[in-house]
């Protein structure tokens, strides 16, 4: 097992200013080596920014480098599935950006890769090690609101408030729009919670028709014993959004975004529980990447894990629609 995990980053773009990169120096033994981006003079602004040694416009150049041991594929998720099998092949551990890969057919294609190479993967669906997301799903598990009955999500935004990244709400390169973005992190995670799902159904429409994705889904996804449910709109006039677990004997919600305070409410009392997000959000992943890199423990998400959610999303957008509906599927 490698000592020192060391790092090349492919696709040094937004996710990886904050959240990710900066994490990559963060744990003992791992090391931000080289950077890759297609625009040469922002690759190496990023390097200069974040004192990396080596930077490159070359994706092939930094798969290839020798001195690399794992690579970040942090490009947008059209190029999943293409970037990781290449670098699993080139003899490199891989930590992939959410989704896995557009299709379950892409997520086939990189499971066997991992099988054929001995390589390891983890997928960055951080949320399943972050604080706060963490001491909600400890709420349910250890009983404190009875027996879960059902998961509801509900996200509305401003038809105007968009991602700063235009491919975010082109289906070709994100899969979807808004939803498949943000949400392939609830459903992970409802998966990380319930486990794998028995069947997922969708329906989505473009109302307000301002771009390519869809701006509605509502979905229905069953996990046997618990029913998750969801209703997505961002062509409305309200900010709003909340991931609530109904039980037996309480219910507990709490928001995606900004560090949002755990609301427990059992036997008509309510608790508020506050947890505030690192600074690096992906900090308490890549700590657990690295450690299972090494060979010093469990992996936090791995292929077969990373798929459930791009199989979800599959199925959401696969749903069959009334015929005339100005539905938009992939």
């Amino acid at each position: 097992m490698p000592k020192e995990i060391r790092w090349g980053i492919l696709g040094c773009g937004d996710v990886t200013e904050v959240k990710s990169g900066p994490a990559l120096r963060s744990p003992l033994q791992s090391r931000l080596v080289s950077v890759m981006r297609r625009d040469a003079a922002k690759a190496a602004d990023y390097a200069a920014r974040h004192g990396v040694p080596r930077w490159t416009d070359n994706a092939d150049a930094l798969i290839a480098d020798p001195e690399l041991n794992a690579i970040y594929v942090a490009t947008p998720p059209s190029t999943h599935a293409d970037y990781t099998i290449r670098a699993l092949r080139a003899g490199k551990d891989v930590l992939v950006e959410k989704p896995m890969a557009l299709t379950p057919r892409e997520c086939d294609a990189i499971e066997a890769a991992v099988a054929d190479t001995g390589r390891r993967l983890s997928v960055a669906y951080y949320r399943r090690c972050l604080p706060r997301f963490e001491r909600l799903r400890e709420i349910v598990e250890t009983g404190l609101i009875g027996v879960p009955r059902a998961a509801e999500l509900r996200h509305y935004r401003p038809v105007d408030a968009l991602p700063k990244q235009s491919w975010k709400l082109d289906p070709e390169i994100c899969g979807g729009g808004i939803f498949a973005d943000v949400h392939v992190h609830t459903l992970d995670w409802l998966t990380y919670l319930f486990g794998p799902p028995v069947a997922a159904r969708g329906l989505t429409k473009r109302q307000a028709g301002r771009y390519a994705a869809e701006d509605l889904v509502a979905f229905t996804v069953d996990f046997g014993d618990v029913v998750a449910t969801g209703l997505c709109v961002y062509a409305t006039d309200q900010h709003d959004e909340s991931l609530t677990i109904h039980g037996s004997d309480g219910h507990v919600s709490m928001g995606a975004f900004g560090g949002a305070p755990i609301r427990l409410v059992r036997d008509g009392q309510t608790q508020e529980l506050r947890l505030p997000d690192p600074g690096q959000t992906h900090a308490p992943l890549i700590a657990q990447v690295v450690a299972h890199f090494r060979g010093e423990g469990p992996n936090p998400c791995d292929a077969r894990a990373g798929r459930q959610a791009t199989d979800m999303l599959a199925s959401i957008y696969a749903s069959p629609t009334m015929q005339g509906s100005n539905t938009s599927r992939r």
